[in-house]
C-alpha cells in the first residue's frame, strides 16, 4: 500500500474552494482518510475476490498497452481494490467526497484526475487523453458522478473514438454485501464473503457511430458482463 504524506496528497487535490483554509475541515478529512485506509487494509484480509477474465491473464491488464476501463459507480469498491497498485489513473470529482476518494485512491496506488462530467469535464477528458497517450490506463465510472444509475456518460465513448483504444468492462457480483440507499445503490462486500469480478473482452468503438449509439452499446455490454459475473458466482466453479 502506498503511504504518501497527507500534505503531499493535499497538494494534488486543492482547488479554488475555500474549504482548504478551514482547519476543522482538514482535520476531519485526515480522520476520514485514516479510517478509509484501515478499511482498505481490512478489506485486503477479509474478502476473497475471484477474477474471471475473457482474455489472457487479468493481472496483465494495461501493462503492455493502455486500455480504458469501464465500471459502474455502485460496484466501484471491488473493482478499485482489484486494480490496486498498478499506477492506473482514475477520476475523482472536485467535491468534498472527491477529496476523500482522492486520498483513498492514492493509498491504493492510483494516479488521480480531478473533475467530472458536470464540473471540469473538458479538462478531465484532456488530462485522460494525455495519460493514455503516455501509456497509462485510465478508469472511468461511466454512470458517475451523480447518475442516473447505469446510464453511460458520453466522455468514455468520445475518448475511445478519439484514441482508438479499446474499452475493457469490469463488473462485480458480490456474494454477500450491503447496498446503500444512494443513487448508485453502492455495494459494500461483507467480511469473509466471496465476490467475482468479470473482465470482459476489449470493446472497440467505431469512429463512425454516434455517441448515443456508443453509449447504448457499452451499456448493453456492461449488463452482459454483469450477468456472466453473477452466473460464475452462483455456479461456484471458480
Amino acid at each position: 500500500m502506498i503511504n504518501r504524506r497527507f500534505e503531499e496528497v493535499n497538494s494534488l487535490i486543492r482547488n479554488t474552494d475555500n474549504r482548504w483554509s478551514d482547519k476543522a475541515y482538514v482535520i476531519s478529512l485526515r480522520l476520514k482518510c485514516l479510517a478509509l485506509e484501515l478499511f482498505n487494509l481490512f478489506l485486503a484480509n477479509s474478502i476473497k475476490l475471484v477474477p474471471d477474465c475473457s482474455f489472457e491473464n487479468p493481472l496483465e491488464i494495461g501493462k503492455k498497452e493502455p486500455v480504458i476501463l469501464a465500471l459502474w459507480h455502485g460496484s466501484l469498491l471491488g473493482c478499485l481494490y482489484f486494480l490496486r497498485n498498478r499506477n492506473i489513473a482514475a477520476i475523482a470529482s472536485l467535491s468534498k467526497d472527491g477529496d476523500l476518494i482522492t486520498k483513498g485512491l492514492d493509498s491504493l496506488g492510483y494516479q488521480t484526475i480531478r473533475g467530472s462530467s458536470s464540473r471540469g469535464g473538458t479538462r478531465v477528458l484532456l488530462e485522460a487523453l494525455k495519460k493514455l497517450k503516455k501509456g497509462t490506463t485510465v478508469a472511468f465510472t461511466i454512470d458517475g458522478p451523480k447518475g442516473p444509475i447505469h446510464e453511460v456518460k458520453p466522455g468514455i465513448i468520445m475518448m475511445a473514438q478519439k484514441t482508438g483504444i479499446p474499452i475493457v468492462p469490469l463488473c462485480m457480483a458480490y456474494g454477500k454485501s450491503i447496498t446503500l440507499h444512494s443513487w448508485d445503490r453502492f455495494q459494500i462486500p461483507l467480511p469473509f464473503s466471496k465476490s467475482v469480478i468479470h473482465i470482459g473482452k476489449p470493446l472497440k468503438i467505431d469512429s463512425g457511430i454516434s455517441i448515443d449509439d456508443g453509449c447504448k452499446l457499452l451499456k448493453e455490454y456492461m449488463f452482459d458482463c454483469e450477468k456472466i459475473a453473477a452466473q460464475k458466482l452462483k455456479a461456484g466453479c471458480l
